[in-house]
Order: structure tokens, then sequence, then C-alpha cells
């Protein structure tokens, strides 16, 4: 029971520290998805387009961002490591 405890504890810090070095190496949603974009995924979201609306827009587009890759990352890893176990 400990051992599966810790196992999955052990998954989630590595999940979050790997999303924490994504994140870190990506940087500010600013600098790669176009104000254009952001926008419309401001008005999609509130229906209106301000200074507000638009940063939470940033933050979205970089969280579905930076939970994408990690996702691939981390499922990437976890197969690797089964693989490299089971041989």
């Amino acid at each position: 029971m400990a051992q599966i405890l810790a196992r999955r504890t052990a998954k989630c810090v590595f999940f979050i520290l790997i999303t924490l070095f994504v994140g870190r190496s990506l940087g500010g949603a600013e600098t790669y998805v176009s104000q254009d974009f952001a926008r419309k995924v401001a008005i999609f979201i509130s229906g209106k387009s301000n200074i507000e609306t638009l940063y939470d827009a940033y933050f979205y587009i970089g969280f579905v961002i930076v939970m994408s890759i990690t996702t691939v990352v981390y499922l990437t890893i976890m197969k690797l490591i089964k693989k490299t176990r089971s041989k």
C-alpha cells in the first residue's frame, strides 16, 4: 500500500517538475501567440475584447500549450521507462 502511494506521489511530483520546466522554457504566451489570435480567443471566452480579457486569453492559451507539451513529454518518458524495465 505504501509503495503504491509513493509511486503515485513520485509520478505527480515528476509531472509537476516537467510542467515547471516546460513553462519556464517557453516563456510568456505573448512571445509566441499573435495578438489577433489572442483577441479572437478573448472574444470567444468573454464576448468582449479589452486588455483584461486579452491577458486572460494569453494565460489560457499558454496554459493549454504547456499542459499539452507536458502531457506528451510525460507519457513518452513513462513509456520509455516501462519499456526499459520490461527488458
